[in-house]
């Protein structure tokens, strides 16, 4: 599936959940852009320049954390290890859990489902969004119903074959 960047390859399936950043961070970018390039062209007091200038840089901060810590997240089920682990790119790989303990929990937040990996024993406690949120609207019914036959019948399908 092109949306989650599904990869099963050397016993290892990974994808990453876009969760619907794409367009936040591209508004923050775009924001920081323009305040920093018209804002210094405007005649104005040299506070109230600073304080749009820092609403600048929070909207930048804002956009650079989002790609690094949501946009590109990467989910890795390694079969040969039994282990999850979660990827950010450039920093870091941690284990999450192994696939006995994987328990995949259907979340509802502010009237919105998305999919969850949490530890079997303390199913509500900490969990891993592995999904963006699907509303009730017809296409978000279609990317919750395309989630569920192509990403999460291959987690399934991993761990059930792992753990036979």
């Amino acid at each position: 599936m092109a949306a989650y960047h599904l990869k099963i390859e050397n016993g290892k399936l990974s994808f990453q959940p876009e969760r619907d950043y794409r367009g936040k961070i591209l508004f923050f970018v775009l924001l920081a852009i323009g305040i920093f390039v018209v804002i210094p062209m405007l005649d104005l007091y040299p506070d109230t320049q600073w304080g749009v200038m820092a609403i600048g840089l929070v909207s930048a901060l804002t956009a650079l954390y989002d790609f690094i810590f949501h946009f590109n997240v990467t989910y890795i089920f390694d079969q040969y290890t039994r282990q999850v682990y979660k990827k950010i790119p450039g920093l870091f790989t941690r284990k999450i859990m192994a696939f006995e303990e994987v328990y995949i929990l259907q979340v509802q937040e502010d009237g919105l489902l998305h999919y969850a990996l949490s530890h079997k024993e303390n199913k509500y406690g900490k969990s891993f969004a592995i999904s963006q949120p699907f509303g009730t609207n017809r296409k978000s019914q279609v990317r919750q119903e395309q989630f569920e036959t192509e990403v999460l019948t291959e987690i399934e399908r991993t761990i059930q074959f792992s753990l036979q």
